[in-house]
């Protein structure tokens, strides 16, 4: 198999459409960082690097933002109500030149290690810093079964996937693997049941009201 340059990698950028993806094999750790240093400012690029295979994802809809945007509002909500200390990361990259893996979460959160949370300005660094306590992927336009293995190989605890109008919880096992759940780990008064029916009412109804409702939920199951 022909190894790819950071030329052909440049070339695929220039190829990638909007709320495209594409997959290259064969891609270096190296030519990787280099490439990724490149496009460090191209806010609507996700690249995520696996076992010497690269996706990058280019964009996204409205109805993926939409639905990272509501399920950080409903987080938040719960920080507000249940007095729960909760470090938002965004869509931190998450990056390991041990493991040679690196990916972009949809949305991240510090909630046990809220106070162990980095504020520094630089980049997620694995030998460092505490990696999240939860991850969550909203897959609209692309999947994210590659993402398994590479969370799991962080140590992150809690991966939430919404695919296909539900919300699944996910528990890192003493295995390494991903087991589902119905309760978060990290926020346990939060089910995937009651997560996909406000996430499902989010997208029929005013956002305003169901955020409300979710307040009153909280306020009444706390």
């Amino acid at each position: 198999m022909k190894a790819v340059t950071v030329l052909d990698l440049q070339e695929l950028l220039a190829d990638v459409a909007p709320a495209e993806s594409r997959i290259l094999y064969g891609v270096s750790w190296e030519d990787y960082v280099e490439f990724s240093k490149a496009t460090l400012n191209k806010t609507n690029l996700e690249l995520t690097y696996n076992r010497g295979v690269l996706k990058v994802n280019m964009g996204q809809g409205f109805r993926h933002e939409n639905l990272s945007r509501f399920l950080n509002s409903l987080i938040t909500t719960v920080s507000l109500i249940l007095r729960v200390r909760i470090i938002s990361a965004g869509s931190m990259t998450l990056t390991s030149s041990r493991i040679r893996k690196d990916a972009d979460p949809d949305e991240s959160y510090y909630i046990q290690n809220a106070h162990r949370a980095s504020f520094k300005q630089e980049l997620f660094d694995d030998e460092t810093d505490t990696p999240p306590d939860l991850v969550i992927e909203i897959d609209e336009t692309h999947k994210s079964d590659d993402k398994f293995e590479i969370y799991a190989a962080f140590g992150i605890k809690e991966f939430w996937l919404y695919d296909a109008e539900v919300l699944r919880i996910f528990e890192l096992s003493e295995t390494g693997e991903y087991l589902l759940s119905e309760n978060s780990l990290a926020l346990p008064i939060l089910t995937a049941t009651v997560l996909t029916e406000f996430l499902s009412r989010s997208q029929r109804e005013d956002q305003f009201k169901v955020l409300t409702d979710f307040q009153k939920w909280l306020q009444e199951n706390k």
